[in-house]
């Protein structure tokens, strides 16, 4: 910026344009100059010293008589940091287009009188042929709050300088000074992953930037945050619809719609689309933002698939709770235990009666084999009371033993090679050889027992 002097930041009145020394003296006129140059902190005129050819000293700017600028130490640290934040924009935007002219400028120039309010808006960066020689590109980048009528001011006098056609933009600092931050967004880009987007209340400030046709953006670190229009809507409640879901769908009937590129005036807040801050070092498309633009057409394109399915699960709702009560069950068949399924009871019939096996001590008659003996524990096997179905099993001797040691089981086939192993083979020794007095009987010689 030059040597330091008692006046670091100068203002051309000639050129509207902030003066540079480092880039030389070409086009500057030495001394007061008509009183050309003003202090942007006291808004006093400047001298031009040492600007002529073989000047011991390097040029810089003073105070008449030497004197320093009557503008407190507040006043000035706080410009010089808000023209140091414009000065290293612009050589971002430098860097960004490589051959575009990128210069600082007034639009409106400095008060005359000295009694006016100081210009708490810094220069703007401008590129005079604008990126596609359509209009100057008018680039605003306010560090501090600005009030609604000195952005209205700027408005027209861009304008009036640069004519109708003039695309004027604005970065503002993404802080609460700037906008009050209002509860997060989710958002669910078509062909994108979940995600939320912050949402601001715009001041009146930026409010007046987009009705008048501007541009507003925010910058936050390494983003670029554009704004989008986000209109809060409440579905309207149409017939066969139930929309007070109890579970995480609650809030569905409470929706929103989109408007953009740039949010209309009637947005019921911003959201802001993020964008990362390195495009803006991209020789093409710093300005366009096409990757925001994409961004938001998703959103749009997703906009009408969230609404349908709102609605579809609004209509599913009211179905699960007017829909016709269910046809009345079934009669029991008769007989039947309510306790018992009617399935199970039909599955017991259709199972096979098993048949009994003969037992080697028992002579089964055609009733016993119609009437299988059930396998019933501590009861008396030869009763016909306990033991039902053995009315017509002939009775066989208890003293050898009861007829729960051999319990009967299904007779398989005769043709069957499968034997049932539990069943004991019939015993080897007469069945009163263990009585006392047993006595074998003696056949006499000759004795024929067939005759």
């Amino acid at each position: 910026m030059g040597d330091e002097t008692s006046a670091p930041w100068v203002y051309d009145q000639v050129t509207k344009r902030w003066v540079d020394l480092s880039l030389g003296v070409a086009g500057l006129e030495p001394g007061e100059a008509g009183g050309r140059y003003r202090c942007r902190a006291c808004r006093e005129r400047l001298v031009l010293r040492s600007a002529k050819p073989g000047a011991v000293n390097s040029p810089h700017f003073s105070h008449k008589a030497g004197a320093d600028c009557s503008a407190s130490p507040a006043v000035r640290e706080q410009l010089a940091i808000d023209d140091r934040v414009v000065i290293e924009f612009r050589q971002r935007i430098t860097r960004a287009w490589p051959g575009m002219t990128c210069v600082l400028e007034y639009p409106a120039g400095l008060y005359d009188d000295g009694e006016q309010p100081a210009v708490v808006l810094p220069p703007a960066v401008v590129v005079p042929g604008g990126l596609d020689g359509q209009g100057a590109l008018v680039v605003e980048r306010p560090r501090r709050p600005v009030d609604v009528e000195e952005v209205q001011e700027r408005i027209r006098t861009v304008r009036a300088r640069y004519g109708v056609g003039a695309r004027h933009v604005w970065f503002w600092t993404h802080d609460v000074l700037h906008a009050a931050r209002l509860a997060d967004l989710p958002v669910a880009p078509r062909g994108q992953p979940k995600t939320k987007h912050a949402t601001i209340a715009p001041t009146a400030q930026q409010l007046a930037v987009i009705a008048s046709g501007g541009r507003v953006y925010f910058l936050d670190g390494q983003q670029v945050l554009v704004p989008y229009g986000v209109h809060d809507i409440t579905h309207e409640h149409r017939a066969g619809e139930d929309w007070d879901f109890r579970d995480w769908r609650r809030d569905w009937r409470h929706d929103w719609r989109i408007s953009h590129p740039v949010p209309t005036s009637d947005a019921s807040r911003w959201g802001l689309a993020p964008v990362a801050f390195q495009e803006l070092t991209r020789t093409r498309g710093v300005f366009t933002l096409s990757a925001a633009n994409d961004l938001m057409l998703a959103l749009e394109r997703s906009q009408a698939g969230r609404w349908n399915h709102r609605r579809s699960e609004a209509s599913k709702l009211y179905r699960e709770r007017h829909q016709p009560p269910l046809p009345a069950a079934p009669a029991p068949v008769g007989g039947l235990s309510p306790a018992t399924p009617a399935s199970h009871q039909t599955a017991r019939q259709a199972e096979p009666t098993p048949v009994p096996a003969e037992h080697p001590r028992a002579v089964a008659t055609p009733m016993a084999a119609a009437n299988p003996v059930p396998a019933a524990s501590g009861t008396d096997p030869t009763s016909a009371t306990a033991r039902p179905g053995l009315e017509g099993v002939r009775a066989v001797d208890q003293s050898v033993g009861s007829d729960d040691d051999y319990l009967l089981a299904p007779a398989a086939p005769a043709d069957s090679p499968v034997r049932l192993a539990h069943v004991p083979p019939p015993p080897a020794y007469p069945p009163t050889v263990h009585l006392p007095g047993y006595q074998p009987l003696q056949v006499p010689p000759g004795f024929d027992r067939h005759g």
